[in-house]
């Protein structure tokens, strides 16, 4: 494993890579105090240079007013900038923001693409709240098949909120055939993972 010090070297000479490691080590290592300030300065350098990772992380610093002021619409704009460059979190929290106009103007069809975006990526949380667009009509028309198989990838993945809304959806016969087997068993894989029981 590379020593902070080898890394500090490295980033110094502009290694973008170098320059997110060690912000992320800085923030999110093992290191107490937590140094977010100087996290941010090494990931605003590596961001420069269009490092995904660290225009995500510079983002959640600005979402999360992390070793600088919270700013959201700043927040928004370098995770779009990740998203473009296939960061599947940074698509799934733009979508997000689209979909409650938090930081961008609300808008529920680039919320829904940008979610399109990160479930091709197998991200869990898009895959469900994908599913949760086909079932209410949100961006998209309302297709309850659809929504049951993006629920279904969710909760393979381990998802409890998609477990449930799978559950409910074989409870109801919803976008499949009704089982109340099937609807126990994914009620007992969402209870196991910590649902409680809420849509």
């Amino acid at each position: 494993m590379i020593t902070t010090a080898s890394l500090r070297k490295l980033a110094i000479t502009g290694d973008a890579d170098a320059q997110f490691r060690l912000g992320y080590r800085l923030a999110l290592g093992r290191a107490r105090p937590r140094r977010w300030r100087q996290a941010l300065s090494w990931w605003i350098r590596a961001a420069k240079s269009g490092h995904p990772r660290a225009l995500f992380y510079l983002g959640t610093c600005y979402d999360f007013g992390k070793g600088t002021a919270k700013d959201v619409c700043k927040a928004m704009a370098l995770y779009r900038r990740a998203a473009i460059r296939g960061n599947e979190t940074a698509q799934y929290n733009l979508a997000r923001g689209y979909r409650d106009g938090d930081g961008v103007p609300r808008d529920t069809r680039r919320a829904f693409h940008w979610l399109k975006r990160a479930a091709d990526q197998n991200d869990p949380e898009a895959l469900r709240d994908l599913g949760v667009c086909f079932f209410e009509g949100i961006g998209t028309r309302k297709n309850w098949t659809t929504a049951v198989k993006y629920y279904r990838l969710a909760a393979r993945r381990g998802d409890a909120k998609a477990q449930l809304n799978l559950g409910f959806c074989y409870r109801d016969g919803v976008g499949v055939r009704r089982s109340p087997a099937l609807a126990r068993r994914w009620f007992r894989k969402a209870a196991r993972a910590g649902s409680r029981h809420t849509k």
